[in-house]
Order: C-alpha cells, then structure tokens, then sequence
C-alpha cells in the first residue's frame, strides 16, 4: 500500500481586501392589504363580468353561420383522418391474407367493404 493521502478540509471562501461587501439577500415584498369591499375573513369570487362576457360570445357564435375553421386546413385534417382510417384496415386485411406488406387489392377489399364507390360517397 502506498502513502495514505490527507482529505483536505472545506474552507470558507475569503474576502479579498478592497472588494465590494457580498449583495444582500432580496427581502420579501410587503403583504397586501385587503380591500375595503370585500370582509377579511371571506373568500373573493370571481368577477361576473368575465362569466357574462363568456355567455354572450357563446350566444353570439351560436347564432352565427361563419366558419370557425379555416376550409383548408380543416379539408387537409379530414383527408388525412380518412386516409389514415383506410390504410389501417388495408394493413388488418393484409395480415389476415398472412402477409405483411400492403398490396392495392387490400386497398380495393377495404374500400369495397366500407361501401365506398369512386369519390368520397
């Protein structure tokens, strides 16, 4: 065995001479008063105001006819959930055929099953 090595001890950081003293620690801002409206001991609730302002744009929009999506994303979102859903039980047909790639008469059997003709019907 080799010479035992001595731990050093953790020391203290020391302030050099001529550098400015350590920043204090922040001190909490001071606590709120209460209002004079509302009793110290009660909860506050919530402004009506925002409540009212949430019910009449409700009604506003129900009684609208604009579209709240834009065409085209929404159309893009659509084709790709239809897409997805058609590719999907392609591939269940395929693997029930014992394979694993996915052939266009998968395609074709699922679209055939769902009852869809050429077009979106």
């Amino acid at each position: 065995m080799g010479p035992r090595r001595r731990r050093r001890k953790a020391e203290t950081p020391r302030r050099r001479p001529g550098s400015p003293p350590p920043p204090a620690p922040p001190t909490p801002p001071p606590p709120r008063t209460p209002r004079r409206g509302a009793p110290s001991g009660t909860p506050s609730r919530p402004s009506s105001r925002r409540r009212h302002r949430v019910l009449r744009e409700i009604r506003i929009l129900q009684k609208s006819t604009n579209l709240l999506l834009r065409k085209m994303p929404f159309c893009r979102l659509a084709a790709e959930a239809f897409l997805i859903h058609l590719f999907e039980d392609a591939y269940l047909l395929s693997l029930h055929a014992g394979r694993v790639t996915l052939f266009p008469k998968d395609v074709q059997l699922a679209r055939r099953i769902r009852g869809i003709q050429e077009g979106l019907g």
